[in-house]
């Protein structure tokens, strides 16, 4: 989601205000968990508390708020964070601690609230992160899905 600094601070207040804040679902980057329009509930988190497989929203140098999941923490002249979306073949570039707004709590899809704390949701988060295949097997369905060739 495409955001400029002054939308990007607004978005900063608005989770410190109110403790959370609820964003729309665009793209396929964390299908089939988060879907296209579902809503997010982001929280904000400390360092402390980011555990591997936790989706993070994050904003990037060129301006979009991405919800990746984390991976793991890698110390070069700082600490950085590694994250993925569920049918990316790659890593996203590593981000710190700066970059990271919030902490995904909950899914609305529909009516339906998902939790991230559910058994289902928890066990997709390993074993998304721990074999590869699946990113693989899912971006060549989506791709197929949207008609476009791999």
């Amino acid at each position: 989601m495409p955001v400029d600094k002054v939308s990007l601070q607004l978005v900063t207040q608005l989770m410190e205000k109110r403790g959370w804040i609820e964003l729309p679902a665009r793209g396929t980057s964390m299908y089939p968990l988060i879907k296209q329009g579902d809503i997010c509930r982001f929280v904000p988190t400390e360092a402390a508390n980011i555990r591997k497989g936790d989706i993070l929203l994050f904003h990037v140098p060129l301006g979009n708020l991405v919800a990746h999941r984390f991976s793991q923490c890698v110390k070069r002249d700082q600490q950085q964070y590694l994250c993925k979306g569920d049918t990316n073949l790659a890593y996203d570039e590593a981000i710190v601690w700066d970059q990271i707004i919030g902490r995904m709590t909950w899914i609305q899809r529909d009516e339906r609230i998902i939790h991230v704390t559910e058994l289902a949701v928890y066990l997709w988060g390993r074993l998304v992160l721990a074999v590869p295949l699946i990113s693989l097997c899912l971006r060549m369905y989506l791709n197929r899905r949207e008609g476009i060739k791999a």
